[in-house]
């Protein structure tokens, strides 16, 4: 029998608008349209969702999940010092799969409370991480992480099945770290998998000097050789990208993820979004990891990229609060070809979120879209939906038990103090 539900908002964000005291009509996990007349739909259960807003769940594309029980462990630092010094030899000393899978469900309940219905990861235990997403209940992009080993991974990948929720991706960490002839053998194999290729670039200027002195090209012209530029992929930070760079990038119709938190925190530098954007490029949203955010909220990444470009641009008018939500959302699914996640319309998935307007802080409402990039904070959104199933009820999760995985990460954590 099929599960017909109406959910009612004071704002539904359908189709890229707004939509004023309506009902979000689903079937199992299919949404059905939109409408203001209910008596016309006596066969669906009704939800009330009152002084709140529907959006399309949020599209994390760039994280490094497994991560997660290492926030803070190493902060203020440059980003080489933070990963050869610290980071780097933390993770030879903890990683395993048991805990790589309750790192996950960390960062993915600080996600779900986010309105994050989605992830593209980049890490290693990819089995591991799969678990986790599936215990959670949210869509995920597993990545196998590539560094020299690559026949290892490829050979791990081959056993990877994916599932309606979870799909596969192929990740070398970046072209500093993975040599060039490796990098060509993962784009080879993206291809033949159809899957994405999920990798770091022109994130520093550190990382430019090391491309330049090895290779005597820019990391763009070098990842361009590669051909990961002809196959779907995704390409986290691209923050040193000059005019040259953005005009190949645009012809290729690449796909970037934004990580604003994180380019600041390590002082990466500042990437040239507006103008990308202006070029074609598709640029969705990512926070990257706990470690160099050093949070995974979207809410507040939204806020941040919006409001930094305006001021980086002297433009008050550029990237306005709907170009924001769209790049977290609707861009986000572009980028790692979900083709029906990422916008709330007739036949897409039942992927959403719920905002309450109840704080002091959203009241009144003028924009719903405004108020959720400019004002908004996590702990107002309720209730989150994805595949039609609740994953967040109340401000509860639903599908795991949030405060036995932080008695875990805690007890962890005493191991990485230890030193």
């Amino acid at each position: 029998m099929m599960n017909k539900m109406a959910f009612y908002s004071d704002f539904i964000y359908y189709n890229n608008e707004i939509h004023n005291n309506s009902y979000l009509l689903v079937t199992d996990n299919i949404i059905d349209g939109i409408s203001n007349n209910i008596e016309s739909y006596p066969d669906y259960k009704i939800k009330k969702f009152n002084n709140s807003a529907i959006f399309p769940g949020l599209i994390n594309t760039h994280n490094h999940l497994g991560m997660g029980i290492m926030r803070g462990y190493a902060d203020d630092l440059p980003l080489m010092t933070w990963l050869t010094d610290y980071i780097w030899p933390a993770e030879r000393k903890i990683l395993s799969g048991e805990f790589v899978y309750n790192s996950t469900l960390l960062s993915i309940a600080e996600s779900i409370r986010s309105g994050v219905t989605c992830i593209n990861d980049m890490y290693f235990f990819a089995f591991d991480t799969k678990r986790a997403f599936e215990k959670a209940g949210i869509r995920g992009v597993v990545g196998f992480g590539v560094l020299e080993n690559f026949n290892k991974a490829f050979k791990a990948a081959d056993k990877f099945e994916e599932t309606e929720l979870v799909s596969l991706s192929i990740c070398p960490h970046a072209l500093y770290t993975v040599p060039f002839d490796i990098m060509k053998q993962c784009c080879s194999y993206a291809q033949k998998r159809n899957i994405l290729l999920h990798t770091h670039l022109a994130e520093t200027l550190d990382e430019e000097r090391q491309i330049l002195e090895r290779y005597n090209k820019r990391p763009v012209e070098l990842m361009y050789e590669t051909g990961a530029f002809d196959i779907n992929s995704v390409f986290a930070h691209c923050v040193h990208v000059n005019d040259d760079d953005i005009k190949i990038m645009a012809d290729k119709k690449v796909n970037v993820s934004h990580c604003i938190e994180s380019n600041l925190k390590l002082a990466s530098g500042f990437s040239p979004v507006k103008k990308m954007l202006d070029a074609g490029i598709n640029i969705s949203i990512g926070t990257d990891g706990v470690c160099s955010n050093n949070d995974l909220s979207m809410i507040g990444e939204m806020s941040t990229v919006s409001k930094f470009h305006k001021a980086f641009n002297m433009d008050a008018t550029a990237l306005s609060a709907e170009t924001v939500l769209q790049m977290a959302s609707s861009y986000g699914a572009k980028a790692l070809n979900l083709q029906n996640i990422g916008i709330l319309n007739k036949g897409m998935k039942a992927d959403f979120f719920v905002l309450s307007f109840n704080a002091v802080h959203l009241t009144p409402v003028y924009n719903p879209v405004s108020h959720l990039v400019y004002a908004a904070k996590d702990n107002d959104i309720t209730d989150v939906y994805v595949n039609g199933s609740p994953v967040m009820q109340d401000r509860k999760l639903i599908n795991f038990d949030e405060e036995e995985i932080k008695n875990y990460a805690k007890e962890k954590a005493k191991i990485l103090l230890k030193g």
